[in-house]
């Protein structure tokens, strides 16, 4: 080579990298790609694209770049010498791209389904259930306190029963009162 740099324009550079002119401009205005004159040095300028533009995990960039001549370049072969190998942190950067990407789809898919009513807090739960087991068990503890003095006076076992068999209804009853407003109502299909 004559040492001589070849410059293009945004448009050319663009078309080669297979980009929108506008990505282009974009990169250029924020900073990430320089010019010469007003003209892009694409060789430069695809060390620059690489090392400070992040690719969209499902865009397949990082698989194959175009170099100066127009031929695919693959990440972290170098199309001059003393460029730097960019290879290996643009593909961890795609992989860890493509993790948070999922991650962040998870996340809403989760708010989604809390809003909706279908996902609730753990600690929620453990408190509520923790409250109605512990009503639940103090009225059946007190079943006994609450039929004694009904059956006072009374010489029928069938009477007898009847008492301590409402109390235990009263009981269970609560208990489930306290249940259904602890879970959402059910959806009649």
């Amino acid at each position: 080579m004559n040492g001589r740099v070849s410059l293009i324009s945004q448009s050319e550079y663009a078309r080669r990298r297979g980009v929108a002119k506008s990505a282009v401009a974009k990169a250029v205005a924020e900073g990430r790609i320089t010019l010469i004159n007003g003209k892009v040095d694409p060789a430069v300028a695809d060390i620059q694209w690489a090392q400070n533009t992040r690719a969209r995990a499902d865009s397949g960039r990082t698989q194959g770049l175009l170099g100066v001549d127009g031929g695919a370049v693959t990440p972290g072969a170098s199309e001059s010498p003393g460029a730097s190998d960019c290879g290996p942190a643009a593909t961890g950067y795609a992989d860890y791209r493509a993790i948070r990407e999922k991650a962040d789809a998870e996340m809403a898919q989760r708010a989604n389904m809390k809003d909706a009513g279908l996902l609730v807090e753990r600690a929620t739960v453990e408190r509520g259930a923790f409250d109605v087991v512990r009503a639940f068990r103090d009225a059946v503890m007190a079943i006994g306190q609450r039929a004694a003095p009904r059956c006072i006076g009374l010489a029928d076992a069938r009477d007898i029963e009847h008492a301590i068999t409402e109390e235990t209804r009263k009981a269970l009853e609560g208990f489930e009162a306290r249940l259904a407003a602890l879970l959402p109502p059910k959806e009649n299909p």
